[in-house]
């Protein structure tokens, strides 16, 4: 079979014939940076129901419990914006090496404690925090690392399948999680411990381009100097002000349900079912992953912008009337089925406006709008749901949703999202 093959322009204007790019599939450094964050992110997602899990069975208190998540939130969201500077000024794959190999360190340390009798809060607390950062310093390598291992001509396609493996390692996280800690506390722990060893191991293998010379032409200056140029040069874009406004909008909403739910379920006494809420929300997810490629050409950006926050506006409500249990992972299963087509849009257009020195700095001001987000949400809906009850939680994260659906529909940004198709001049 002939090679498929598209038209390029020679410097003397010549017409020429270039090989097209190599699928994603066939990519080995994309593959090896994928494979290490669905192993990275599949022990984060078997965490994430066993921690509140176990300050829920030390405690009773559903409040203490959001205190977990939040220390995860926060210690990743001020980590964040010195993570991208770091991103930006040393070797990204040291980075996610060292990222990986402390928490690793980490949840050994938290399992060994736990398979001792002696886990009190505080060091549950402590290792959250380990977690934030070490997650903040994997997210801005990570992301900032996409666009030099994979051709401009396939950024969505390549950001749509990295969103479906957040949902690939919720799929299967929260069911191991849960089977693992029902049959001991320490498992899912020491669990996570070891998929980040194996992360570890794949990231040897990587072979990151251009990391020297990227290095070598930035410019000089301290932490401190390049992490509020980063900042500047992010105020200055408006379109990346508003899209990280609206992702950040949306995920505090998002990640306070996932606790919401959690402790719903608790309080119906269909703890049982917890896995399967989230299995059910990652199905959706991948699902909707699957479906973007096919989705992305029929929508406009604003269209499918629209279609997730109303959307969204539309199904949480039902989680107020829906028996507790595999009704709520239904509900967020669906949610989660409109986010990809509409991450991989956004997020495609910031790349394209992003010179690849900004990168990391890019990504770790979306690490602080996320970390900002989940520890909002996340503390909100366990106070709310712990003080007002089930209807007032669900009627305020719908509230919120609504406002972010009115405010997208009137966005001038993000309505001309559709004819933002070129980059912007990479401007410092």
């Amino acid at each position: 079979m002939r090679e498929r093959t598209e038209s390029a322009t020679a410097p003397d204007g010549r017409r020429t014939e270039a090989a097209a790019p190599r699928p994603l599939s066939r990519n080995r450094e994309y593959n090896l940076l994928w494979s290490s964050n669905v192993l990275s992110q599949l022990g984060s997602q078997a965490t994430l129901f066993a921690y509140p899990l176990l300050v829920l069975a030390m405690t009773g208190s559903v409040f203490q419990a959001s205190l977990v998540e939040f220390a995860v939130a926060a210690s990743r969201m001020v980590a964040g914006l010195p993570a991208g500077t770091v991103a930006d000024r040393v070797p990204r794959k040291h980075v996610l090496l060292a990222s990986e190999a402390v928490r690793a360190l980490a949840l050994g340390a938290l399992a060994a404690a736990i398979a001792a009798g002696w886990a009190p809060l505080a060091l549950i607390l402590g290792v959250a925090v380990v977690e934030g950062v070490s997650t903040a310093l994997f997210s801005a390598a990570d992301q900032a690392l996409v666009p030099q291992v994979v051709p401009q001509s396939q950024w969505s396609s390549a950001v749509a399948r990295n969103t479906a493996r957040y949902y690939v390692a919720t799929i299967t996280g929260p069911g191991v999680g849960g089977v693992l800690y029902n049959a001991m506390h320490v498992l899912p722990f020491a669990g996570q411990a070891g998929a980040s060893l194996a992360a570890f191991c794949t990231l040897l293998f990587l072979r990151a381009p251009q990391e020297r010379k990227r290095i070598a032409s930035a410019e000089s200056g301290g932490l401190l100097h390049h992490t509020m140029t980063g900042l500047r040069w992010l105020c200055r874009h408006r379109l990346l002000r508003v899209t990280v406004g609206l992702t950040m909008g949306f995920n505090a909403v998002f990640s306070g349900l996932l606790l919401v739910v959690i402790g719903m379920a608790q309080q119906a006494g269909a703890e049982a079912q917890v896995g399967a809420i989230g299995m059910l929300m990652g199905a959706g997810g991948v699902l909707g992953a699957l479906a973007a490629p096919s989705l992305r050409p029929r929508l406009t950006p604003h269209a499918a912008v629209m279609l997730l926050t109303w959307g969204a506006s539309a199904l949480v409500p039902l989680l107020a009337v829906l028996p507790a249990g595999y009704g709520y992972g239904a509900v967020l299963g669906c949610v989660a089925f409109l986010a990809p087509t509409a991450t991989a849009i956004i997020a495609t257009h910031q790349m394209q406006i992003t010179p690849d020195s900004m990168r990391g700095r890019l990504a770790g001001a979306i690490g602080v709008s996320l970390g900002a987000a989940s520890a909002l949400g996340s503390l909100g809906g366990g106070a709310l749901l712990e003080f007002s009850g089930t209807v007032v939680t669900v009627l305020g994260a719908t509230a919120a949703l609504v406002l972010l659906a009115l405010l997208s529909t009137v966005s001038s940004p993000i309505r001309d999202l559709a004819v933002r198709g070129t980059p912007e001049p990479e401007t410092e």
